[in-house]
């Protein structure tokens, strides 16, 4: 922004939902981009006026009649720039303008945008809860009490040969996932609202997420159906391989579906992480961004320990959701500390021993059957890493 801010001038607003206030605080954004801050009274007030057009001027002296204090309308007006609020030809009237650079490009792929939200709102029709009751209920219930039905790691194995099976697993893995996502995005569609799907990592796992923060645009006990919609979809697909499975049909893909589907559900109750249930919960409890938060509450107390200065302010944060920080804070340390544990103890050798083995495979003869396999492992991990190194620039970049 320019320094100087004249009286007259007018800055123009993109539309703005302004949600209901809670904890003394709303929620106001863009449902079109998704993005949402959470503004205490103060800062609704400034948005609803700037928003109905009145000259800055007009702005500072009703804030100053209500609150009794005059407003940083020059870093009011920077903090919602950066959230993409205000329109690129942003002022009009006489003095120093206001200069906001180029919005940031989303990430992702907008999925389902052109569908209309009449075709899929028979998902969140009422008949439909009996069926996805039964989905939560039938798995879990056939898991318990079927022993034999219980996947293990044999059911990994779809093919015997090493690279056709890593490409086959990968395949179905990915098949699953996307649809899982598309559960989420067909779900987001029928509320009216749209997702991106994007590529993400999850501490050190590599993701498909379907970017649906623009449900924050309708009422909170309306947004359990999308957050939950992919685990839905996974339990209602595994209730049926089990229901094949008890009438006969035991084929080698039908078990490696429910053991994929059985590691998704588990990895989604990884509240440490950005999983579904993380959402339900921050939602339930009527959090912002919890793990955000948390992240810089764990960096101010390393800091104080060390005998230096909070780097964060977290001033802004309800007094409760510092409480749940407390709370969650050891729960999400110790999470994330015994994935990275689990990985480097588990996965790390396991992956260094196939890479060699894969090694050793090139020195075979070119027609043989070693040769390849160890070609195409190698460029697998190579994709794998390439993909990790891609997601991680993206992400630093995003944060600059």
């Amino acid at each position: 922004m320019t320094s100087t801010l004249a009286d007259t001038t007018v800055v123009r607003l993109y539309p703005l939902h302004i949600g209901e206030s809670e904890d003394g605080v709303c929620e106001v954004g863009r449902v079109d981009t998704g993005e949402f801050v959470e503004l205490p009274a103060e800062g609704v007030d400034l948005v609803r006026w700037l928003g109905a057009g009145l000259p800055l001027g007009e702005v500072r002296r009703r804030f100053t009649d209500r609150y009794g204090t005059e407003p940083d309308l020059a870093d009011f007006l920077d903090g919602i720039a950066s959230c993409g609020f205000l329109r690129l030809d942003a002022t009009t009237g006489d003095g120093g303008a206001p200069a906001t650079g180029a919005e940031a490009p989303r990430r992702g792929v907008a999925v389902l945008a052109n569908l209309s939200p009449r075709r899929v709102s028979w998902l969140l029709a009422p008949p439909m809860r009996v069926l996805y009751v039964g989905g939560w209920l039938t798995a879990p219930l056939l898991l318990a009490l079927v022993p034999s039905l219980r996947p293990t790691p044999a059911d990994a194995f779809l093919l015997d040969g090493v690279l056709a099976n890593a490409l086959v697993v990968a395949m179905v893995a990915w098949v699953l996932v996307l649809l899982h996502e598309l559960a989420h995005a067909a779900t987001v569609r029928a509320l009216d609202v749209t997702g991106r799907l994007s590529i993400s990592r999850r501490l050190w796992f590599l993701v498909a997420q379907t970017e649906m923060s623009a449900v924050r645009s309708v009422p909170r006990r309306r947004r359990y159906a999308p957050y939950l919609a992919g685990l839905t979809w996974d339990l209602l697909l595994m209730s049926a391989c089990l229901v094949l499975q008890l009438a006969g049909v035991h084929e080698r893909l039908v078990r490696g579906v429910v053991y994929t589907l059985t590691l998704s559900v588990v990895y989604q109750f990884l509240v440490f992480m950005r999983t579904d249930i993380y959402y339900v919960l921050g939602n339930w409890l009527r959090l912002g961004d919890l793990m955000g938060d948390t992240r810089r509450w764990l960096a101010n107390q390393v800091r104080r320990l060390v005998g230096r200065d909070p780097g964060s302010d977290l001033g802004g944060v309800p007094a409760r959701e510092l409480r749940i920080i407390r709370w969650y804070a050891p729960f999400y340390l110790l999470g994330s500390l015994a994935v990275t544990a689990a990985l480097l103890a588990l996965t790390v050798p396991a992956m260094a021993t196939m890479v060699r083995l894969a090694i050793d495979g090139l020195d075979a003869p070119v027609d043989g059957l070693a040769f390849w396999n160890g070609v195409g492992f190698l460029a697998l991990v190579a994709l794998q890493l390439a993909t990790f190194g891609w997601v991680l620039v993206t992400e630093r970049r995003s944060a600059t």
